[in-house]
């Protein structure tokens, strides 16, 4: 997959297929607009392409709000690259872009830059300023410069419409279970091991591993959890905990994961975190010994758990 700028446009290529969205998450949803993309283009020997926006629209036109993202600009583009389209249009996301009538958009993106042949898009996408335009308008647009446009229905898991703004708050919640069922994959963060306090293995007896967080990533509910911790090409399972340390009295949020069966150093070691399932709230417990035997009960709990997670 080539990753492409606005300055790379016009892109001639034989009949283009395009999908766009801001694909935060890159869920069962969106892979359900990639395959129909691709699907479309191989039947016509053309190319597939996915347009999206960085940074995320709403962290220009509502910074006070200050979105926190399901994927980094890194994991989205190495995620949509296994869809195995072609070209991914990264468009800077700017006042002035937002400002942009719907049709203006549209024949500067579509028509001029890529020579779309075929769009498809969600149910419920919107775009141009004040999100103007719509489906519907899309399609009187297309027959306007001859391209045609395909809308992709709601994709529900348990009766549940899939979208990042759901996902979002089941992540916020806690329930990781259930968003990595709307995801396709666990929910995952990325980070580098740095020092910790190193009361794991002096007080407690089970060494852990601190990660340095992303202040533009969206972390789960504070609490313990099962996880698969991955680095040198090789998951490991383990038990986390997001959050203060009560029993301690700190006053920063810290994420420090107690990896089964092992004894290394990762310090400087860049490390992934996958939630498999949230095990309890974060609480203070009287005593480092009451607090050790409770981290007992929890990684039997995560052990129990990931041998039937993959």
């Amino acid at each position: 997959m080539e990753i492409l700028k606005k300055e790379n446009l016009p892109l001639k290529v034989p009949y283009s297929v395009a999908t766009i969205g801001n694909f935060d998450g890159v869920h069962l949803g969106h892979q359900a607009l990639f395959r129909e993309t691709v699907k479309r283009a191989r039947a016509n020997n053309g190319k597939a392409i996915a347009i999206t926006f960085h940074p995320h629209p709403l962290q220009v036109l509502r910074p006070e709000k200050a979105i926190k993202l399901i994927c980094t600009l890194e994991q989205k583009i190495k995620l949509i690259e296994k869809a195995e389209l072609d070209y991914l249009l990264l468009l800077e996301f700017t006042p002035e872009l937002a400002s942009l009538e719907p049709e203006e958009f549209a024949y500067e993106i579509f028509v001029k830059g890529l020579g779309i042949k075929e769009l498809v898009v969600g149910y419920d996408y919107r775009f141009g300023k004040k999100r103007r335009g719509d489906t519907e308008f899309l399609k009187v647009i297309g027959r306007r410069y001859g391209f045609e446009v395909t809308v992709i229905p709601p994709q529900k898991i348990d009766g549940l419409t899939i979208s990042s703004t759901l996902i979002r708050q089941l992540i916020n919640d806690g329930d990781v279970a259930l968003a990595a069922k709307l995801l396709g994959r666990y929910y995952k963060i990325c980070g580098r091991v740095i020092p910790g306090r190193g009361r794991g293995q002096k007080l407690l007896g089970f060494p852990t591993a601190n990660l340095k967080l992303s202040r533009e990533k969206l972390l789960p509910k504070k609490g313990v959890y099962a996880v698969w911790v991955y680095f040198d090409g090789k998951n490991h399972p383990g038990v986390m905990n997001l959050g203060f340390n009560p029993t301690f009295g700190n006053n920063y949020l810290s994420a420090e994961v107690h990896i089964f069966d092992f004894s290394g150093n990762l310090y400087g070691k860049d490390i992934c975190l996958s939630f498999v399932k949230r095990l309890r709230d974060e609480k203070k417990f009287a005593s480092p010994e009451d607090l050790a035997a409770q981290i007992k009960e929890d990684c039997q709990k995560a052990r129990e758990i990931l041998k039937t997670a993959n």
